[in-house]
């Protein structure tokens, strides 16, 4: 991620490498505009210039949805972006703060400039949501023991011109620095809503509960430094003493978190009954009463692009997998390097529910060290409810391929295991409310000594050039399915 610092720099990539979807006709933010973005979902990264009621105002999403795109960006294989984060993590490299001359202060509205609605393009996602939700807020916080930063998400309703809600879920990170703050006898917690900054450090924040490989007190900004090989820049908020903003962001909201005032993301005040958006899990959210964020200032670049990703969409899927695969891929390599190879987080597991394991066993000697890659997977994020281990010729990230290798070679009486009840995500519909359930690991994989039971077919390679005309190849490669193609590309 080298040299994208900023949404400006990320839009000239994407231009250049034809991977940007330029959208001129008129967008409306409620509704309508959520809607195009659902609907190029794994495209292109979706630029819209014309937004309804927001002249000169340009709004980005689906930044994150292509695996691929990011896996260019890093220099490496999809495949092996855990290994890539996973190595960062270990380097990170210290945020700088600057004194001023902040691009995300060229503008600065403060008191009765402070419209929430009047100025930013809030994105209202479905007509049974609750309203216009920020989803993109990257809050930052300070920790007030140590001065670590930490990054995170939080949806966001707007409530009124200086005012939202913020959700904060047990387990979150901000929730034990807010927690630091409230024993110190302070109530009112500064912090800062960046909307938009370089792709290091909004993935870098991403991580959605307890993980291994960015723990409590882990400075993101120094991941997010070691993704794009220099350092995160920070300035000082102008309003909110205590309080730091991405110094090359595009907006930031300015306030505090007042955990003495409790409002509800919907009109009805009535807890977890009444949707609030389509969530990452797959579901429409609910609604609940959590902590007011009081606005004090909100400053922007002159022409900034507001990030509006959909928690649906392969975005923040994606965003929420990366770091949950990291996690994954740090603690398996460190208990078997010689038998895991890598981890992936197939789509239909929602980010950080689930994994697939793949490994390459060398000798008999190997049997049963797949069991402690599934501890180790469980153990390295609090959300992971779902292994599957694969072996070596199995195509990980094909999901036909991964239930293939469950259907042939699970052993259903011996080879699942389902674990006593631990803690689960709350956006997951199996846990009581306590917040846990069981969780469940399955060795696809077949054994080292019966391996050549599930040899697979090798075909000799074959170019179609020379036996059809283009109009029947692309005919032919229209027809085939995701699964075949990745069969076909590995000689199967």
């Amino acid at each position: 991620m080298k040299g994208l610092i900023d949404i400006e720099a990320t839009i000239a990539r994407l231009q250049a490498e034809g991977d940007l979807l330029r959208i001129e006709r008129q967008a409306d933010p409620d509704l309508e505009l959520a809607a195009v973005a659902r609907a190029t979902d794994m495209g292109p990264v979706a630029l819209f210039d014309n937004v309804r009621g927001y002249p000169g105002r340009r709004v980005i999403a689906n930044i994150f949805g292509s695996r691929a795109r990011i896996a260019r960006w890093c220099g490496v294989a999809p495949e092996y972006l855990p290994r890539f984060l996973a190595d960062a993590a270990k380097t990170p490299v210290r945020p700088l703060e600057i004194g001023s001359g902040a691009a995300c202060q060229e503008v600065v509205l403060t008191g009765a400039e402070v419209d929430l609605l009047g100025t930013i393009p809030v994105l209202k996602q479905t007509e049974e949501g609750a309203g216009a939700v920020i989803t993109g807020g990257l809050i930052l916080a300070r920790d007030p023991e140590t001065g670590e930063f930490n990054g995170s998400y939080h949806r966001m309703r707007v409530l009124g011109r200086d005012s939202t809600s913020m959700a904060i879920q047990a387990g979150r990170h901000l929730l034990e620095i807010v927690r630091k703050f409230r024993k110190m006898g302070r109530t009112r917690v500064p912090v800062t809503v960046n909307v938009g900054a370089g792709p290091a450090t909004l993935l870098a924040c991403s991580g959605s509960t307890q993980q291994t490989l960015t723990p409590l007190g882990y400075d993101e900004l120094g991941l997010a430094g070691a993704l794009q090989a220099e350092a995160v820049r920070f300035v000082a908020a102008r309003t909110q003493p205590g309080a730091y903003a991405l110094a090359d962001g595009e907006l930031v909201l300015e306030g505090c978190i007042d955990t003495e005032q409790m409002v509800s993301e919907e009109e009805s005040g009535l807890d977890g009954l009444k949707p609030m958006m389509p969530e990452a899990g797959g579901y429409m959210g609910r609604a609940w009463r959590v902590w007011e964020f009081k606005v004090t200032a909100i400053t922007h670049r002159k022409e900034y692009v507001y990030w509006a990703p959909l928690a649906i969409n392969a975005e923040t899927v994606n965003l929420m997998a990366m770091p949950a695969e990291a996690s994954v891929y740090d603690a398996c390599r460190r208990i078997n390097p010689r038998l895991f190879d890598t981890c992936y987080a197939l789509p239909g597991m929602r980010g950080c529910f689930g994994i697939v394991l793949r490994i390459t066993r060398k000798s008999y000697r190997d049997e049963g060290a797949q069991t402690n890659l599934i501890f180790g997977a469980l153990s390295a994020h609090s959300d992971m409810g779902w292994v599957v281990v694969v072996d070596e010729d199995i195509d990980l990230t094909n999901a036909d391929e991964v239930l293939w290798a469950m259907i042939t070679r699970t052993d259903v009486g011996r080879d699942i295991m389902v674990t006593p009840r631990a803690k689960v995500s709350g956006m997951l519909s199996e846990g009581d409310a306590t917040g846990t359930a069981q969780k469940i690991a399955f060795d696809a994989t077949a054994g080292f000594q019966s391996r050549d039971r599930y040899a697979r077919g090798k075909f000799v390679p074959v170019e179609l050039q020379g036996w059809l005309s283009e109009t029947d190849r692309a005919r032919v490669r229209a027809a085939q399915s995701d699964y075949l193609r990745s069969l076909l590309a590995r000689g199967l």
